[in-house]
């Protein structure tokens, strides 16, 4: 079985921090992603294209979308895309309007690793140090 395309989240649950861009920037930034901020002028395509390692594209303000391996999918303010190395994708901003976009590269570790992290962390803080 190959490996799904694309994953859809909430930036707020996959990152744990609201979706406010200074937020998830730093939440970013924790993980050692690379990022670039966007602003996708409106009614604007980005031609199929693909990379040689995961893109995560974060809605910032406006509705994107995004065709991944001829699967349509939009995206509104708050949510993420999650676009594996290699898959063929393009997107365009919708609904006459400009759209803001965070595009993040690289990460020193996978999702489920920050998520075991965040509980870690969690727990410290609410139950003290742990001796």
């Amino acid at each position: 079985m190959s490996k799904p395309a694309y994953r859809v989240d909430d930036v707020a649950t996959a990152f744990h921090c609201e979706p406010e861009q200074e937020e998830i920037i730093s939440a970013l930034s924790e993980r050692d992603f690379r990022i670039f901020e966007v602003d996708q002028p409106a009614d604007a395509l980005v031609p199929y294209h693909t990379h040689e390692e995961e893109e995560k594209l974060i809605i910032i303000d406006g509705r994107m979308q995004f065709n991944v391996e001829e699967e349509l999918v939009l995206l509104e303010k708050g949510e993420m895309i999650t676009i594996r190395e290699g898959a063929i994708h393009a997107a365009a901003s919708i609904d006459g309007k400009p759209a803001k976009i965070l595009i993040a590269f690289g990460g020193d570790q996978n999702e489920e690793e920050a998520d075991e992290e965040y509980l870690d962390a969690e727990e410290d803080e609410d139950f003290g140090p742990s001796f």
